[in-house]
């Protein structure tokens, strides 16, 4: 097949998939990523599709969920324009419990960011990568009021909602839509939050998440693993040591400092990314 008639294929699945409901707001990047990856693994254009969307629903579909922001997006801008805090923090509140990832830090939120700022310091600008709805715990981060945040998702609806939000809290509004696989941030911050987004790269393309890692213009790196699964089980295999594993083998000859967080309830590690040759664990969890 000619590069032309390939290009001319990938072009057609990429229109394709667009016009499915449940995939019209991915962004067109990823969508072109992930069915450039598919065709020369299958003999079949049909196989090839199928498992373009099947990886496509377990990279942003199956964990991102229904949720629904409208109604309590309204709610917000009216409470806070009011001044009530704690009003706005009990909407973050219910639209985190809705999500699986979120849901269980919502227990340990009042000393997750002072645990990581204690080692990175407050940042005053932020990347949120993958950031799924990360950014609604901005109440509990306690950031000055010029915090620039920014943060990049492949879901449109999501962008535009987080937009919202951040017009809401009253921050600026720069939630990007962008794959930061395809394309990583050109911007640069203090720290870069990559929030239990490792496991779901990797599985998209095997070795992107330290590609990524080292492309982020940023001092500080906040990379978190889950330690049960999305279902809420512990699985079969002990998480936070095939995560810890996973994580030391990925970051090895880096030349970076890397500090795992006390945080019994989320796997967390803050990498400094200045030139060092040391890993040093903070307080092992295991």
């Amino acid at each position: 097949m000619s590069s032309d008639n390939s290009l001319s294929e990938i072009e057609a699945f990429v229109s394709k998939i667009k016009a499915s409901r449940k995939y019209r707001s991915i962004c067109e990047d990823t969508i072109r990523d992930v069915v450039e990856n598919a065709l020369p693994k299958y003999r079949r254009t049909k196989d090839a599709l199928k498992a373009a969307k099947t990886k496509l629903h377990r990279v942003q579909a199956a964990y991102l969920g229904n949720i629904s922001f409208e109604e309590d997006l309204k709610a917000l801008v009216e409470i806070h324009s009011s001044g009530n805090r704690d009003r706005v923090k009990e909407i973050c509140l219910k639209l985190m419990s809705e999500h699986a990832s979120t849901r269980e830090r919502i227990p340990i939120l009042d000393r997750f960011y002072k645990e990581t700022f204690a080692v990175t310091g407050v940042p005053r600008m932020i990347l949120d990568v993958a950031c799924g709805i990360h950014p609604l715990s901005i109440p509990w981060m306690s950031l000055p009021d010029d915090t620039v945040y920014w943060a990049y998702e492949i879901d449109r609806r999501l962008v535009d909602h987080l937009n919202t939000y951040f017009q809401a809290i009253g921050s600026k509004p720069l939630a990007r839509l962008q794959d930061v696989i395809c394309t990583p941030p050109a911007e640069t911050g203090d720290i870069a939050f990559v929030m239990k987004m490792v496991p779901c790269l990797e599985r998209r393309e095997k070795g992107c998440s330290i590609r990524l890692l080292k492309q982020l213009k940023v001092r500080y790196l906040v990379v978190s693993f889950p330690i049960r699964s999305l279902s809420g089980r512990r699985g079969a295999k002990d998480m936070p040591s095939f995560y810890s594993q996973l994580f030391s083998d990925m970051v090895d000859g880096c030349g970076w400092e890397v500090i795992k967080l006390p945080i019994r309830e989320e796997l967390v590690f803050v990498v400094d990314k200045r030139d060092r040759c040391i890993i040093e664990p903070y307080k092992s969890i295991l």
